[in-house]
């Protein structure tokens, strides 16, 4: 799997949604999507990809403005697939640096971090800077 296949940004929800209908990938999930107040767009910007016999996690990188690979794996069959799969959804969520929060805690209107505040505003204005473009 190229990374080339995939914008030089970070994807909207529906975006992501047409990779996992499409015939590239046997799933395509988000492991991490940012939302900004005011803005009805939601990015995601690390995903859990299978193809045939791999599983992939790849974020996109704020700071190098592209994507890249944080895990692979092969796969024979599809149990380990779905392992695999758990893995790089817990790796890529540690590689964006999310906290753990207990349904309590976001019951109770837990803010997000200034940390991860600050991943979403540069991932919206990559994703602005590059949507003008027609990128």
């Amino acid at each position: 799997m190229s990374l080339d296949s995939l914008p030089p940004r970070p994807l909207t929800v529906p975006e992501g949604r047409a990779l996992h209908r499409s015939e590239s990938f046997r799933m395509a999930a988000p492991a991490s999507a940012s939302s900004k107040r005011g803005r009805d767009t939601r990015l995601v910007s690390a995903l859990v990809l299978v193809t045939g016999d791999t599983v992939y996690g790849v974020g996109y990188d704020v700071e190098q403005e592209g994507w890249q690979t944080v895990f692979r794996e092969s796969y024979g069959t599809v149990g380990e697939a779905d392992d695999l799969a758990a893995e790089a959804n817990d790796d890529l969520r540690e590689w964006v640096g999310h906290r753990e929060e207990s349904f309590g805690e976001v019951e109770e209107g837990i803010e997000a971090t200034e940390e991860e505040s600050e991943r979403a505003r540069l991932l919206f204005e990559q994703y602005d800077e590059l949507a003008d473009e027609g990128q």
